[in-house]
């Protein structure tokens, strides 16, 4: 009796192990996406932005500071504090009495000190994650607004021009005089390094890294739209932290109905008391920020092309032979 019941027992349990096993098998074969390709080539660009960023902060405050711990795990917090806090908080601060302060220059009152820039923000504390955004936004926007961007000058300078300078000292950064008109310009190779080197190294490596990551992908270019959006969002963040260190930003849901609804001269919805608006620094950032979406853009529609050419012409030289060639295609196709 017991033979025939674990035989009916054997029997049963083989059509549940075999219907688990098929089971297994069809969602092992199921189509996956990687998270690369969620992310895209507009992504993986911003990725590379991202990484080649921090990288040049690093390189920077190295030869800033020299090859030491600090120098290294500092850079995105020193780069951050630089730029957020540019032109704000920054150098010397008018001081009572009013009755001095009309006598003389503010530039040779004796009475002015130096005023404490507070760091505690968002931006700066979160630096390894938000550096590469503030450099974003702000290092062609200073690198093309004329009387801003220099090195913070030694000795006295009046605190009404404290917008043209950073408060710290920044490496490969100078100024020079025209004797003639005596207007100021910014030298040295500090923007190109912390601002145009980043998006440079981002298209180059980002456009060889997607032609092979999405090799299945006919269209490989990145999202202008996309671009633009991030652009935008970039834009916000930056300008609502920098309005927020000198003024009071307020937004208010009712008000903002009231607004649309009923007045729309009267703004009870989101109004600003300070200096640098976040308006301002999310417009005008926006459409600075064309030229590295317009860099991305034509590199890569110009780079499968270009690379296409260059084996063409490698394999017709006898550089490349065709067994070379076909086998190089077939690790691809398998990858």
């Amino acid at each position: 009796m017991s033979t025939i019941n674990e035989k009916i027992e054997k029997e049963s349990a083989e059509p549940a192990e075999s219907r688990i096993a098929s089971s297994w098998k069809e969602a092992s074969k199921f189509p996956t996406k990687r998270l690369l390709d969620y992310i895209g080539p507009t992504g993986l660009w911003l990725l590379c932005f991202y990484l080649a960023s921090i990288f040049m902060m690093i390189v920077l405050n190295i030869a800033r500071l020299g090859f030491t711990g600090e120098a290294i795990f500092s850079a995105p917090t020193y780069f951050t504090q630089l730029f957020i806090s540019f032109g704000l908080n920054s150098g010397r601060t008018e001081a009572p009495p009013p009755d001095i302060l009309l006598e003389l220059p503010a530039y040779l009152d004796p009475d002015y000190g130096l005023q404490k820039i507070d760091f505690a923000n968002a931006l700066t504390s979160g630096a390894w994650l938000f550096a590469p955004l503030v450099i974003y936004v702000l290092g062609l926007l200073l690198l093309i607004l004329p009387g801003s961007g220099f090195p913070q000058p030694l000795g006295d300078f009046n605190y009404l021009l404290n917008f043209q300078y950073f408060h710290h000292f920044v490496p490969f950064l100078g100024f020079d005089v025209d004797p003639v008109t005596g207007i100021m310009t910014t030298t040295g190779a500090f923007y190109f390094l912390i601002a145009l080197l980043p998006i440079i190294l981002a298209c180059l490596i980002g456009a060889f890294v997607t032609k092979r990551v999405f090799k299945e992908k006919k269209d490989r270019s990145i999202s202008v739209l996309k671009m633009m959006v991030f652009n935008l969002a970039a834009g916000f963040i930056v300008g609502m932290q920098m309005g927020t260190i000198t003024g009071e930003v307020n937004f208010r849901i009712t008000g903002t109905l009231r607004t649309i609804f009923t007045s729309s001269y009267d703004n009870t919805g989101y109004f600003f008391s300070g200096q640098y608006h976040p308006n301002t620094i999310i417009i005008v950032s926006w459409f600075v920020n064309f030229i590295p979406m317009i860099m991305a853009a034509l590199w890569y529609l110009i780079y499968d092309l270009l690379e296409d050419s260059i084996i063409k012409a490698a394999k017709s030289t006898g550089a490349f032979t065709s067994k070379t060639f076909k086998r190089m295609s077939k690790n691809n196709t398998s990858e």
